[in-house]
C-alpha cells in the first residue's frame, strides 16, 4: 500500500533524518521508497507491506515525525486521495466535525476557480490543500512569489465581495476564523465577526 507524506514550509530536521526515523517505525513492515524537498516543503514516499497493521504503523509514523514536521503535515494513499492531517493520528486529538471539513475542502476549490479567472489562466500561487484547526479553517497556498508579494497580493484579493463570501460560508459550517498559508507562513487571518 503506497502511503504519501507532504508539508508544506521548512521541517525542522533533514529528509534524511525524517526518512531514517520512518524507516525505524517500519521495521519489517514497510520501507520509504522516495521523497524531496522543494521551494514549498518536502515529501516522503512510504510503502507499507500487504500483512502490516496498517492503523497502528500510522500512528506511530506520526507520533514519530510530527514534531520534526510543520503542523499542516498531511497524508493520503495511492487508493485515497483525500488528505488527512498527519497530526489528527496523534493520541487526544479531537475530530474534526465533518461539515467543516467539507468546508474547508469548498473553500479552497473556490479559492483555485477564483485565483484562475482572475489571473486569466496564469495563476502565480494556488490553494493545495486545506486543514482545520480546532474552529479555524486554514488554505495552504503554494508558488513561487516571495512571501511579501503573496501577501500583498492576497490581502488586497480577500477584501469585498470575496471577503463577504469566505465569511458568509463559514460561518454556516461553524468556523470561528479563516486563514491563508502561503508555503507554510501564515499571511492572512480573518476572524467570522
Amino acid at each position: 500500500m503506497e502511503l504519501f507524506i507532504y508539508w508544506f514550509g521548512d521541517a525542522r530536521v533533514s529528509g534524511a533524518d525524517l526518512e531514517d526515523t520512518i524507516d525505524d517505525v517500519l521495521n519489517e513492515e514497510g520501507e520509504v521508497t522516495g521523497g524531496g524537498r522543494g521551494d514549498t516543503g518536502g515529501n516522503i514516499d512510504v510503502e507499507i507491506f500487504d500483512d502490516a497493521n496498517v492503523e497502528r504503523l500510522m500512528a506511530e509514523i506520526a507520533s514519530a515525525v510530527s514534531a520534526d514536521l510543520p503542523a499542516n503535515a498531511y497524508y493520503h494513499f495511492a487508493y485515497d486521495e483525500e488528505q488527512h492531517l498527519l497530526r489528527e493520528l496523534l493520541p487526544n486529538q479531537p475530530e474534526v466535525p465533518k461539515h467543516l471539513r467539507a468546508a474547508a475542502r469548498g473553500i479552497c476549490s473556490g479559492l483555485n476557480s477564483a485565483l484562475k479567472a482572475a489571473s486569466d489562466g496564469d495563476m502565480p500561487f494556488k490553494c493545495a490543500s486545506s486543514m482545520v484547526d480546532g474552529t479555524t479553517v486554514i488554505s495552504n497556498l503554494i508558488g513561487r512569489l516571495s512571501v511579501e508579494d503573496a501577501r500583498e497580493r492576497f490581502e488586497r484579493w480577500t477584501v469585498g465581495s470575496t471577503a463577504l463570501m469566505l465569511v458568509q460560508s463559514l460561518k454556516l459550517a461553524g468556523a470561528t476564523a479563516w486563514e491563508a498559508h502561503y508555503n507554510g507562513v501564515p499571511i492572512v487571518r480573518m476572524p467570522m465577526i
